[in-house]
């Protein structure tokens, strides 16, 4: 079955030349799975072998505990050739050019007015004027440019078992998931770190960094301005995650 993706998919390389970790992560099929790993309800369910709530959700994305990302999307379903990742994030190519309908029950479910065009012909007329009349006709209905198509283009037209909610910025999600990484930790020991010294232990935004030669008055300044960073960026991530059970990605509201 022929698969392709409306962003970027990740890259694992082949045979004995793998690609690193950083080539998934440009991918925000990546970050979808990542997330949803967050999600204390789909864990729970993974628990349970998919068994009560999010079983549904369960039975598309299957068990995510293991932190082996590759494995977990090349893993094989029950369509021939079709691995999980493209079964859940892989557009639906239809598998025609020009077909004559002889029957009734050739017409399929899955065509839509915006993919494909169904017509019927008179053969009484002659070549020249059919020719002019199906060319009017494709020009008023095949109004596609060439050149990019917009993210909501893609959305409209996505055949996709579960699509992106929105455009993906996979270097933000990157930093929400260790925000949110960290503060749960954080909070799992008793929060002993404020906000501030979290983004500063992860490197986050430079300018809010207190420095030498700063006075109090300026580093207590950068660290309202790096827990402010850090609360937004956590408050994104957990939307995020919690959205994931509902199969949504990424939504950060």
């Amino acid at each position: 079955m022929s698969v392709y993706f409306t962003a970027l998919h990740p890259l694992f390389g082949r045979g004995k030349k793998p690609l690193g970790i950083a080539y998934q992560q440009r991918s925000p099929y990546y970050w979808w799975w990542a997330f949803l790993r967050r999600n204390e309800r789909y864990l729970a369910c993974c628990e349970r072998n998919g068994e009560g709530e999010l079983s549904e959700l369960y039975s598309a994305f299957k068990d995510v505990r293991n932190d082996n990302f590759k494995e977990w999307s090349t893993r094989k379903t029950d369509i021939p050739k079709l691995s999980l990742g493209a079964f859940l994030f892989g557009e639906q190519q239809i598998a025609l050019t020009l077909k004559e309908l002889e029957r009734r029950d050739e017409w399929r479910e899955d065509w839509r007015q915006d993919s494909v065009l169904v017509i019927a012909a008179s053969l009484s007329i002659s070549k020249k004027r059919l020719k002019a009349l199906f060319n009017k006709l494709l020009k008023k209905r095949h109004t596609r440019t060439r050149g990019r198509k917009s993210f909501a283009e893609l959305t409209r037209e996505s055949t996709a078992r579960f699509k992106l909610y929105q455009v993906a910025d996979t270097h933000a999600l990157g930093i929400q998931l260790r925000v949110f990484d960290a503060c749960t930790a954080n909070v799992k020991v008793g929060s002993p770190k404020t906000l501030a010294e979290i983004g500063i232990e992860l490197g986050l935004m430079p300018s809010a960094r207190p420095k030498a030669g700063d006075d109090k008055r300026e580093i207590a300044r950068k660290r309202i301005i790096m827990a402010a960073a850090v609360s937004r960026y956590y408050r994104q991530a957990r939307k995020i995650v919690g959205n994931t059970s509902l199969g949504i990605f990424p939504k950060p509201s």
